[in-house]
């Protein structure tokens, strides 16, 4: 059994002009390998916290600026115990002096997204997520798939295509063709081969859920644009992120994809090298053919990583 962990780094709605792009990744791993997955995992985050405490690893929370460090000299000197404490008094200070309920909650849930990285510096939450990337990057047991739209494709900009149902059909695809791939080769092996499935352990989403449910049930039903799929089993799981270790590494790997392109793909920047770190990750034939991520965009129009290696780029 390979599991499939999946999520999307970008907001799907075209009014949303903070990201140029919807990211699905969904991160596979071989159940035999999960342990160990998991206790890497847990050996990184204890290296940013203090014994006994935990945190959910989430890009969104920590790859931010938190402007009460920048008010306090000498922080990065400080002790962990110090720099909460002092981040935090800024904090209650400023919750109090907002005029109305309303905006102290708001104030409050603000604060609430980054409390468990207020005792690192900004240096120390980047080699957070160089950290976590690298975690990816080392694990062979590692498979991803993945699904980048960009939101100004005519297609999307038209309504003609939805990002969300485009970005889930691609990657359940792509993870059932690897998986029929590994079936193949294990039959010309011997015909008594054990044979893989494959089950997929959604972050929680209620905006999508339903529509993905109706979507996955289609194509067992139907099959999905390219044929029938054999080893994709059940319907998908959701779940709390912050309980699942596999949902939090591809939160950050999306993540980093995504940097990557908003950032249009800048050669020798920071967000290259971090996509740099997992890239190789990506499903990928015995001829070192890449299938297992794909950036939508109008073709000839983009000089990536992505569409270079996937013969996609402008012709020179």
């Amino acid at each position: 059994m390979f599991l499939l962990y999946a999520d999307a780094s970008g907001a799907a709605d075209l009014s949303d002009a903070n990201t140029r792009h919807y990211v699905l990744l969904g991160l596979a791993v071989h159940e035999g390998t999960w342990f160990a997955l998991d206790k890497r995992l847990n050996g990184l985050k204890s290296g940013y916290c203090q014994p006994g405490d935990e945190f959910e690893l989430h890009a969104a929370e920590f790859a931010c600026t938190i402007k009460e460090q920048d008010e306090i000299p000498g922080f990065a000197g400080m002790s962990w115990t110090d720099r909460r404490a002092r981040v935090t008094a800024i904090r209650h200070a400023k919750i109090a002096a907002e005029p109305t309920a309303k905006a102290k909650k708001a104030r409050e849930k603000k604060y609430k997204r980054t409390e468990s990285f207020i005792h690192l510096t900004r240096q120390e939450r980047s080699s957070l997520l160089e950290d976590a990337l690298d975690l990816v990057g080392a694990h062979r047991g590692i498979i991803l798939f993945g699904e980048a739209v960009l939101k100004a494709h005519p297609g999307v900009a038209a309504g003609h295509i939805d990002p969300v149902r485009q970005a889930f059909e691609q990657v359940v695809s792509r993870f059932d063709a690897f998986l029929k791939r590994r079936d193949d080769w294990k039959l010309k092996m011997s015909p008594r081969r054990k044979i893989d499935n494959g089950l997929l352990v959604l972050d929680q989403d209620y905006s999508t859920e339903a529509s993905i449910v109706n979507q996955f049930k289609d194509y067992r039903r139907r099959g999905h644009p390219w044929g029938k799929m054999q080893h994709v089993i059940d319907v998908p799981f959701f779940t709390a992120s912050d309980r699942v270790g596999g949902l939090q590494l591809v939160d950050i790997c999306a993540y980093a994809v995504r940097r990557y392109l908003d950032k249009n793909a800048a050669a020798g920047s920071y967000e290259e090298k971090n996509f740099q770190r997992v890239f190789h990750r990506f499903d990928r034939d015995n001829l070192g053919k890449l299938h297992g991520l794909r950036h939508y965009v109008p073709a000839g129009s983009c000089g990536c990583l992505i569409c270079q290696e996937r013969g996609h780029a402008p012709i020179p």
